[in-house]
């Protein structure tokens, strides 16, 4: 801190522009290391200080820590000691650009990778990442005398509260976490869509991610219910969702969807306390709507559709999808995305897509779409890709269903022999086999320049990203809930646009590679804009990306045809 202390007050009312090149490190607390860069000097922007905080990681008094896990813990642990701060020095009174600020990395339910806490193996310290926006003076010079002695305070309290860890914390988040991937695990070698434990408190309060207060806990019926043995001698009962087709039914306000939302949450890894610890799907999960204005590019639709006027189905690009073509877009694009499970309700999809009774196929021969009922065995039996269906006005799909359940008051019931004791026939499908995108290739853009970089990115209103004239409405992305997760989208859309040898791989094995550098913090491929490194990640699945990428506007890709 000492050098920095001499840095800083050399600086006091200086020219900003001399911050550019300022960066060094100190060593003067016992427990951690600070290292610091400024970025964002200019008339117009205050300065704002890049905090690198090394930990030990002995501070966590052991040594067999599971690292994601410590990661999450130390964050949500130090993050309370900024945001106390920003409440101590703020003055509301003055200019945004004069009032001190720390900015930590949010945190959220969920247990994942997060750049602004990141643990560093091979030096066997974990980094905390904090931006400090540094007072200046009336005359738009940097307070350093102000600054040295809130910086000073932060790396006192952060060192004080690392005195004691709160082990036992730590403990539980690990044994959450480990029992959660035992319970993967067992849905791998047990042929099981998803896990619901008994005891999950499913519903959220209006509006959050917080647990719904006197919920009704989740209870599994006897004839779905599994019990999972774990490594710590328990055993965890639950609903094993079988792979395969299944119907979830029932009345209005029944818990129809907050069982589809549990499902779909269960991609993600969560925190103890969070009530849906224990409610697991397949990694690949992905939720299947009608997009209606989405755009289409070079994608084969030709699994459900016949004909399309103005395209070959095989071959098709719209700059704006009706409901069934857009419902039909992300099916096709799940499936190359190696997606295994779909996740459906009825109430948004498009109705001519998901299905057509007897009387209209006899009353309209020649329908262009081919009806989702008439694939949705053939996605499982040929492409090992289960569904999971929400309805609740309309009984085609129960024909079709491996597994029916029925929702009353948040209350889970098997009547899958009941509704095959209703010998229910369904309606017999004469198409081809059906055929899905096996390659997908991003055609990069011609340019003259040396390399490739965008002058603006931005994310508007937190379901909007933009770069220069490119743009992408991620509404319907509904796996993606942080604003983190945007940033990290935004950064990968960068990097894979920006690449001019884009088409030489599989976009799945592309994104793959990208979102594993990113999640971990590495925006060495952003663009040369400053305010780039203020940007927190999280991490993102390559599916999320690769659903991003195809709705966006202005792309090109590659399509094999047969």
């Amino acid at each position: 801190m000492e050098r920095l202390r001499r840095l800083l007050l050399a600086l006091d009312a200086s020219e900003k522009n001399k911050l550019r090149d300022l960066y060094g490190g100190v060593k003067d607390f016992v427990y951690i290391r600070l290292q610091f860069s400024f970025s964002g000097t200019g008339p117009r922007m205050p300065e704002k200080l890049i905090l690198q905080i090394q930990i030990p990681a002995d501070v966590l008094g052991r040594s067999d820590f599971e690292p994601l896990v410590a990661e999450d813990y130390l964050l949500r642990r130090l993050t309370p000691i900024t945001e106390e701060m920003n409440r101590e020095i703020q003055n509301t009174g003055k200019d945004l650009r004069d009032r001190p600020e720390f900015i930590s990395q949010p945190v959220n339910e969920r247990c994942t990778r997060r750049s602004g806490m990141r643990f560093d193996a091979a030096a066997g310290v974990f980094v905390w990442q904090v931006v400090f926006r540094a007072p200046l003076q009336k005359s738009r010079y940097i307070d350093g005398k102000g600054t040295y002695r809130v910086l000073h305070e932060l790396m006192r309290r952060v060192s004080s509260a690392l005195e004691e860890p709160d082990s036992p914390a730590l403990e539980r988040a690990e044994g959450v976490y480990h029992r959660q991937q035992q319970i993967r695990a067992f849905l791998r070698t047990h042929r099981l869509a998803a896990f619901v434990a008994d005891g999950s408190v499913l519903p959220r309060e209006n509006g959050t991610s917080v647990p719904k207060r006197d919920a009704i806990p989740f209870r599994s019926p006897d004839s779905l219910a599994v019990f999972v043995d774990l490594e710590d001698g328990t055993t965890v009962r639950g609903m094993g969702v079988p792979a395969g087709v299944t119907v979830i039914t029932g009345g209005g306000y029944s818990g129809k969807s907050t069982l589809l939302d549990a499902l779909e949450s269960g991609i993600y890894d969560r925190i103890p306390g969070d009530g849906r610890e224990y409610v697991l799907s397949d990694p690949s999960s992905l939720r299947i709507s009608a997009e209606d204005g989405r755009p289409v590019t070079s994608l084969d639709l030709s699994a459900f559709f016949r004909f399309l006027p103005g395209g070959d189905p095989r071959e098709f690009s719209t700059p704006h999808a009706s409901g069934s073509v857009s419902q039909a877009a992300g099916i096709a694009e799940a499936v190359y995305g190696g997606a295994r499970l779909l996740l459906m309700d009825e109430d948004q999809s498009a109705v001519n897509f998901m299905l057509r009774d007897a009387q209209m196929r006899r009353l309209v021969p020649r329908d262009p779409i081919i009806p989702f009922t008439d694939r949705i065995r053939e996605l499982y039996e040929e492409y090992g890709v289960s569904v999971v269906l929400v309805i609740g006005s309309c009984s085609d799909y129960l024909a079709y269903a491996d597994t029916v359940l029925r929702m009353e008051d948040f209350c889970v019931q098997d009547i899958t022999a009941q509704i095959r004791g209703l010998s229910l026939t369904a309606a017999a499908g004469e198409e081809e086999k059906a055929r899905f995108p096996s390659s997908r290739r991003l055609i990069p853009r011609q340019t003259s320049q040396a390399f490739l970089y965008f002058r603006s990115v931005q994310t508007e209103n937190a379901r909007f990203i933009r770069l220069d004239g490119y743009s992408v409405d991620i509404s319907h992305l509904t796996a993606i809930t942080s604003q983190e997760q945007i940033h990290t989208l935004a950064c990968v859309l960068e990097s894979v646009l920006c690449d001019p040898a884009a088409d030489e791989e599989e976009l799945t094995e592309k994104l793959l590679h990208c979102t594993e550098r990113i999640s971990r913090g590495d925006l060495s491929a952003a663009s040369l804009i400053p305010e780039r490194t203020l940007l927190f990640c999280e991490e993102i699945r390559p599916l999320d990306a690769l659903c991003c990428l195809n709705r966006l506007r202005g792309v090109h890709f590659s399509c094999t045809l047969p």
